[in-house]
């Protein structure tokens, strides 16, 4: 017997989730610069500080199976977002670094608790493969409209002389609204009449060789996108003496470009095949982020980013919609295991592009993404040739 809950609602929640860590993710490369300045502190240390955010995002993500299982999902989302506010207000109340690197940590927590629930939501709520890859792909959207619209108005802030506690100030506005959406809201119940040992385990053995190289492939992806947003804008000011709003310009055009390609893409999964729609996106986004990444030409790094950022988004939410359906019943474990391990990729970016600029120098932090793009494409490539999704979505469903 399902629970009456409602859809618009739950999706506005998934979206929401979506939204608050795509503020948290692809505004490091703005905001490293003003927090450097406040404490008097070189780039690479407040990008290895950046790693308490990605293992505060990283430790819910790996027990959510667990967590999903055993505690209401509403009451999680409220709690991690109550956490957020009130770690948002103690940083206004004492902006210190050791605050700082508590305070990221904290509101990391609480993002990876709103992406592990936001992203079960939707494939919770669409059983039809086609619905759920374009529902996956329009939450993603807002992830990347994070990026749009707080590079904008960070970059607008900064350049107008903020402190970098604004973009704490808007992270407290967004926890706000969650808990606003989630209180007296019914959410999906987890289905427990086959959770019992014998029938996980049964379950873990099923999902076969091509979900966790798709894992692997969450993962690279998730190492790729980070690296390139949070060094370009560094690039582009030493290689060609670019103004800060200027070259946070170019991030913008990428979560711009990027949000246009999710809007479009959730009418494109469609009509074509997910496998064809993401090795055709792999291949594409490695050439032009490889282009980006090595091209003297300023002009032509603009267009390749916008154009990475086209190629870039289905392949989050599609690499998920694919592995789920290697499964004919997608459990949470699954769900849990492709963010847990593709998260990882958000865990270490930052430590180790930072390790790679204080060794190795700037090009090489930045080129760390196309190297970790050119594992994506491999990882892809091998999956689709394994997949067992395009049979088991011939069998019908009982």
């Amino acid at each position: 017997m399902e629970q009456t809950f409602n859809r618009r609602r739950i999706n506005m929640i998934s979206w929401l989730s979506y939204f608050f860590t795509g503020a948290l993710v692809s505004t490091l490369g703005i905001v490293i610069g003003p927090v450097s300045q406040a404490f008097g502190k070189d780039p690479a240390f407040i990008g290895q500080m950046f790693t308490l955010m990605n293992i505060g995002l990283f430790l819910p993500i790996m027990v959510s199976g667990v967590l999903m299982r055993r505690f209401n999902l509403g009451k999680q989302l409220i709690t991690g977002s109550a956490v957020s506010v009130l770690t948002c207000i103690a940083l206004f109340l004492v902006p210190t670094i050791t605050m700082f690197g508590i305070g990221v940590f904290l509101i990391g927590a609480a993002s990876g608790i709103m992406m592990s629930i936001g992203s079960y939501l939707v494939v919770r709520i669409n059983e039809d493969p086609k619905k759920r890859s374009a529902n996956l792909i329009l939450t993603d959207f807002f992830f990347a409209l994070a990026g749009v619209v707080l590079s904008l108005l960070l970059g607008y802030l900064f350049q107008h002389g903020a402190s970098w506690l604004a973009m704490y100030g808007v992270m407290a506005v967004l926890s706000l609204a969650m808990i606003v959406l989630c209180v007296g809201q019914k959410f999906p119940s987890i289905p427990q009449a086959a959770v019992t040992r014998s029938v996980a385990k049964s379950e873990q053995q099923n999902w076969g060789m091509s979900v966790w190289v798709l894992c692997f492939a969450l993962f690279a992806f998730l190492l790729a996108e980070p690296i390139f947003t949070m060094w370009l804008p560094s690039w582009l000011k030493e290689h060609f003496g670019m103004a800060a709003d200027r070259a946070a310009f170019y991030i913008t055009t990428y979560w711009t470009v990027k949000s246009i390609g999710l809007f479009v893409n959730q009418f494109t999964v469609r009509f074509v095949k997910l496998r064809t729609y993401l090795l055709l996106s792999a291949v594409v986004g490695l050439a032009c982020l490889a282009t980006a990444a090595n091209s003297g030409n300023s002009t032509l790094i603009l267009i390749c980013a916008g154009l990475f950022g086209f190629c870039n988004s289905g392949l989050f939410s599609g690499i998920m919609s694919y592995g789920s359906l290697q499964v004919k019943n997608s459990p949470p474990t699954l769900t849990s295991a492709l963010l847990t391990i593709g998260t990882i990729g958000t865990l270490i970016f930052s430590t180790l592009s930072s390790l790679v600029y204080s060794r190795y120098g700037l090009f090489w932090a930045l080129n760390t993404a196309t190297i970790a793009y050119v594992f994506l494409l491999v990882a892809l490539i091998f999956a689709s040739v394994n997949s067992k999704a395009e049979a088991l979505e011939q069998q019908p469903a009982h």
